[in-house]
């Protein structure tokens, strides 16, 4: 099996303080993660598995002191501070995950990845040679240039979308910490699919919390489009991610 899981930040962090992790989460997800890995080697198989996490309480407060109308200034120093923040953040999710046993290891899109217009500039050969020899490469959102408008924020919610895209995972996988996508009636929407999609984007509005990179409406759209086997559920339930790891896409919201 081969899957792409995003991890939000806020399950991982407390966005109300900033440089806050949440540890008990932390501990969870990487437990979880290895006993979906043991899962599908007691049955003779791999997860081949990317990891994404968000800027949380680490890349969001940072970004936010350098933005101003829209577009950063001052990003001589700004630049450093939100790779610095991410960096941090980083490894903390990475060692973890080595705690645990899973060969986490970091890939920072800052170094690499630019915006030319709304096309991404993305290479995937580390990644996918990476993924061949066994490694699980953790990607994160952080600042990147970008063409037309000096600097941009590369967020967990562009890589999502852009890695399934080019690389054709079986699941992308996306930990909120929301249950799936809530309808006018807090009742959780099961399935989005052409049928129903023109009306799920009435109920999507921006989260209060802190979040320079789109909120729920863009991972949704993001995800109709992939064409491919989507599920957004609730991180910060225990046993979700092992469930959807193993191929359990009965919680959340499914699209596609």
């Amino acid at each position: 099996m081969f899957a792409i899981l995003k991890i939000g930040g806020s399950v991982l962090c407390n966005k109300d303080i900033p440089f806050s992790v949440k540890w008990d989460n932390l501990e969870r997800v990487a437990e979880e993660v290895r006993r979906a890995m043991d899962y599908h080697l007691e049955r003779g198989e791999e997860l081949k598995l990317i990891l994404i996490h968000g800027g949380g309480s680490f890349g969001h407060p940072v970004a936010g002191r350098y933005m101003k109308k829209g577009r950063f200034e001052n990003m001589e120093r700004g630049f450093w501070e939100i790779q610095k923040a991410m960096r941090r953040f980083n490894t903390l999710v990475i060692d973890t995950l080595q705690d645990y046993g899973i060969p986490g290891v970091s890939i920072q899109p800052s170094s690499f990845v630019a915006f030319k217009g709304e096309e991404i500039h993305f290479d995937t050969y580390v990644i996918e040679g990476m993924l061949k020899r066994g490694l699980v490469p953790v990607v994160h959102g952080d600042v990147v240039i970008s063409e037309r408008e000096g600097y941009r924020i590369f967020s967990g919610d562009h890589a999502l979308p852009y890695l399934t895209k080019r690389l054709k995972p079986d699941v992308s996988l996306h930990a909120s910490d929301v249950d799936g996508v809530i309808d006018g009636e807090g009742k959780v929407i099961r399935s989005i699919n052409s049928e129903n999609i023109k009306e799920v984007v009435k109920y999507l509005k921006p989260s209060k919390k802190e979040d320079v990179t789109g909120g729920m409406y863009l991972k949704v759209m993001e995800a109709y489009r992939m064409g491919v086997r989507v599920l957004i559920f609730n991180g910060n339930r225990r046993d979700n991610i092992y469930r959807a790891l193993i191929g359990d896409y009965s919680i959340g919201t499914r699209i596609n």
